[in-house]
């Protein structure tokens, strides 16, 4: 089981270790046969090369954004008579997240094509999340389903603050607060344009600022107060903010970002962070990183069990050269080789 007061425990277990001695460093690798590695490694680099899934993946995000421009517009508050029609994209994420799409999550990683639109790229991404999670943590097909409009429409009630949200610089202490109002905003805007709307979707539009611990708002609720709904957003909504930039401020690293989480734990409920964790990884497919060895590579395959130890695929040697044949290493398979710095997501 992976204990999450273990976590950077072994990631500064795995920076300290030394590159040589041979003894047992981080945490344990299990046993694989030469063949099992090969036809790991093997895997991974016909996943890398495929184009298949990149394919369909793109055209489901490029609706996503469509669909949330669609919504996230300043006319939605003149409208009575509007349909969220998302039943069909949401099928459509689920159906590629529930095949092991994970072309479709690394999308959601790099960086905005722009950072003008951040809004309707925040809102698919925490959708897309959201999904991810809720399979991971066993979300009957309902629900599921219910979970990926809510996170869709999760910062619905931002439309009625556009100017704000789209300035550029720190908020004032007294934009923040204004802002802060949209949860109340969200309810209003889904009661006028919807005649009928599922509670679940209400309640998490309205409390995914809340927190566990009470710290949130915009009504301190605590623990099991708070929907279940509204607890995946909000750690979704937190995670995806971080990795992101921001126009007040750079973005976060993968892990940076699981740190601050885990450093805040008591916000969030430990059985999502895990989720989190084992889903999209400490160190998520398509991520850049700089080994202890100084060479770099791309994130090419997980290891679940052992988030800090993925398969990489090599880019550059430890000379800063371009390494022009495929070449692999499973950090598994190798305990004195680990991460030692994270750097960019490939754009694909």
């Amino acid at each position: 089981m992976l204990r999450l007061s273990d976590i950077l425990k072994k990631y500064r277990e795995g920076r300290s270790a030394k590159a040589s001695g041979g003894q047992k460093q981080d945490e344990p690798v299990p046993v694989k046969s030469a063949e099992e590695e090969k036809l790991s490694l093997s895997a991974a680099m016909a996943k890398e090369e495929s184009g298949g899934d990149t394919v369909l993946a793109k055209n489901i995000y490029e609706a996503a954004v469509a669909k949330a421009k669609e919504i996230y517009s300043p006319d939605l508050l003149e409208k009575s008579d509007f349909k969220l029609d998302l039943d069909a994209l949401m099928e459509r994420i689920i159906g590629a997240l529930g095949t092991s799409n994970k072309e479709l999550m690394q999308l959601c990683l790099v960086d905005y094509p722009q950072i003008e639109d951040y809004l309707y790229f925040h809102v698919v991404d925490v959708a897309i999340l959201c999904l991810d999670l809720g399979l991971g943590l066993g979300l009957e097909a309902a629900r599921l389903h219910e979970l990926g409009i809510a996170a869709f429409i999760h910062d619905i009630g931002e439309v009625a603050y556009l100017p704000i949200i789209n300035k550029k610089g720190v908020l004032s202490k007294a934009e923040f607060n204004t802002v802060k109002e949209h949860p109340q905003i969200a309810v209003k805007i889904l009661s006028k344009i919807l005649s009928k709307i599922n509670q679940n979707i209400i309640d998490a539009t309205y409390q995914e600022h809340e927190r566990l611990d009470g710290s949130g708002y915009p009504r301190g609720l605590k623990e099991k107060q708070i929907s279940e709904f509204a607890q995946i957003i909000g750690l979704a909504d937190v995670y995806e903010a971080m990795i992101h930039q921001r126009p007040y401020r750079t973005k976060y690293t993968p892990l940076e970002t699981v740190k601050s989480i885990l450093h805040n734990k008591e916000a969030f409920d430990r059985r999502i962070i895990k989720t989190l964790i084992e889903r999209i990884g400490i160190f998520p497919l398509g991520i850049t990183v700089r080994l202890n060895t100084k060479e770099t590579g791309l994130v090419v395959k997980e290891n679940p069990k052992l988030p800090l130890r993925p398969v990489i695929k090599l880019l550059t040697d430890s000379n800063g050269k371009e390494v022009k044949d495929a070449r692999f290493i499973d950090l598994a398979r190798n305990p004195v080789v680990f991460v030692e710095e994270t750097m960019e997501c490939s754009k694909g």
